[in-house]
């Protein structure tokens, strides 16, 4: 009990005050009007030994934890919450204010190795690398609120940083960057090795995750010679979804671009305006909507990528359309439709628990804690469709009778996607849906009702280019943003872009073309597409790709 009752009191009403209007059991309840009792008596060991047979839940275990306290200023001291640091028992600090998550755990959408990683510890930090403070205010609606914190925690810098800054310091200077994989090979040595892995990661075996790039070894091109062109005039400009931009290839939308580096999101706005190249805007901003948006000029060219998290959600799909026609640069809406549930995602998951002392605790939580999605059916779709003029979307169509079905609907677009190979594995390539997806559209007369674009596996411009071969509009990039970022910021963004626009246009002068739009099948050929063995051997992928490993023996 808190010396200073009033202060234990104002806590202690703060905390019933967190699930005051949250459905609860008839076993909570009397646990709950038990734990007020509890609240007024002198602790005891009796008391905190019977927090585990009282039957309460999380809520009635806070409040005993919090009773347990004593201090006589009223904050909590480091020392006590770095007692808080398992799976049953979670605290974390946030901007100096300390939560009880041990119920939130189970739930994270992250994992909850990620919680876990910094149980006991201050989290603001890694927080707003993945999140935004609006973010923050939000969950705290699923958080118990504890107190503030006294003191600060000691500055530990772990062999893993001191290994990362050395390789900094040795950084190549990036005029020896000539591709992308290189991007890949220098954020491997530059980031955490639970970073790399959850941007690097696939689902269950990965099959998906490298078919998506191998998949563009097996189309060969067919150039035309002698073709009275000046090599000076070849221009990669296109319009995606009616937007004029330089090249055709935007930056896919995802989360945890802080985790690459401190300024996320915005070195990625500020590269894709000065090459006028499109961008996604995830909803998974590390940004507040506000925040980022009042430094996006309004000639700015951006998609708004959203997905729904809660059936609250979708019922209120208003209020994503009307955030996204308030914004000057965003010129369609890209909703997810490839996230019924979440992939098996093996190789973070086993990283993670590397990274996690309770392992035993852990296994399940990691490897069950999704599953409870929204329902979102062709139905929304047509009212989100019927409600706006902007441009709607879908992102991660796998089928080309979905393709149909979604010009059918209104849709202006549809990403084919398998988000980067990172759900359901063994899903095909999709620059396979495409050549599917054109031959569908192609017998109902339908190729120019709704515009087609791809991701995943992306590493050269000669993949945009037998994409747009094949009939894609433009071609998503999401890790190479992410490894470039990583290792050079702002600068390494323009480089890349620097590095694709040029591969496209020795393309085009090699196959003897000057515009985007001379591009079709008859530059292509995509006969042996669907062969999957023997692939051609790409080295540089092959050597960057971090394959699966097996548990490892202490």
């Amino acid at each position: 009990m808190f010396c200073k009752k009033v202060l234990r009191d104002r806590r202690l009403r703060g905390i019933l005050d967190t699930v005051k209007h949250k459905k609860i059991s008839p076993v909570q309840s009397r646990s709950l009007s038990l734990a007020r009792k509890l609240s007024t008596q002198t602790r005891s060991k009796n008391i905190l030994k019977s927090s585990s047979l009282l039957a309460g839940g999380s809520v009635l275990a806070a409040l005993l934890s919090l009773s347990a306290l004593d201090f006589s200023d009223g904050d909590i001291p480091v020392k006590e919450v770095m007692l808080h640091n398992n799976v049953n028992d979670c605290w974390i600090v946030l901007n100096g204010e300390i939560y009880d998550v041990t119920s939130f755990i189970g739930k994270h959408p992250g994992g909850a190795a990620r919680l876990l990683e910094v149980a006991g510890r201050d989290a603001t930090a890694k927080f707003l690398q993945v999140h935004s403070q609006e973010v923050l205010d939000r969950m705290k609606n699923h958080l118990i609120y504890i107190g503030k914190l006294k003191g600060r925690f000691e500055l530990v810098v772990s062999e893993e940083e001191l290994r990362i800054e050395e390789m900094k310091a040795k950084i190549p200077p990036i005029e020896r960057i000539f591709n992308l994989s290189d991007f890949e090979a220098i954020a491997k040595q530059v980031l955490p090795k639970s970073t790399f892995t959850f941007y690097a990661t696939g689902s269950s075996d990965e099959f998906t995750l490298r078919e998506n790039h191998y998949a563009y070894s097996r189309i060969f091109f067919k150039p035309r010679i002698l073709q009275d062109i000046d090599p000076s005039e070849v221009d990669c400009s296109t319009t995606l979804l009616g937007a004029k931009v330089d090249a055709p290839f935007y930056i896919s939308g995802f989360a945890g671009s802080k985790l690459a580096h401190p300024l996320g999101e915005r070195n990625l706005q500020i590269a894709a305006y000065n090459a006028n190249v499109m961008e996604m805007v995830p909803k998974q901003n590390s940004y507040g909507p506000e925040e980022f948006y009042s430094t996006v000029p309004d000639d700015q060219s951006q998609w708004m990528q959203y997905h729904f998290s809660t059936p609250e959600e979708v019922l209120n799909f208003d209020k994503v359309v009307r955030e996204a026609e308030s914004r000057p640069s965003v010129k369609g809406i890209f909703f997810n439709v490839d996230l019924a549930d979440i992939g098996n995602r093996e190789k973070d998951s086993r990283r993670r628990v590397m990274d996690a002392d309770n392992i035993s605790d852990l296994n399940a939580i990691v490897n069950n804690r999704m599953g409870n999605h929204p329902k979102f059916s062709w139905k929304d779709v047509e009212k989100i469709v019927s409600s706006t003029n902007l441009p709607i979307a879908l992102k991660g169509v796998q089928r080309g009778e979905d393709v149909v079905m979604a010009a059918k609907k209104g849709v202006k677009a549809v990403v084919l996607s398998n988000h980067g190979g990172r759900q359901l594995d063994f899903s095909r390539p999709p620059l396979e849906v495409l050549a599917e997806a054109n031959e569908m559209l192609k017998k109902q007369n339908m190729q120019g009702d709704i515009e087609i674009y791809l991701d995943g596996g992306v590493r050269r411009g000669s993949d945009i280019v037998k994409a747009l071969c094949l009939g894609a509009k433009g071609v998503g990039l999401g890790r190479p943003f992410l490894y470039a970022m990583a290792g050079y910021g702002e600068e390494g963004v323009d480089h890349l872009i620097t590095i694709l626009k040029e591969e496209i246009k020795n393309n085009m002068r090699l196959l003897g073309v000057t515009k985007i739009e001379e591009l079709n099948e008859s530059f292509v050929d995509y006969n042996s597409l669907k062969f999957r063995v023997p692939k051609a051997n790409d080295s540089l992928y092959d050597n960057a790709y971090m394959p699966l490993t097996f548990p490892e023996f202490k």
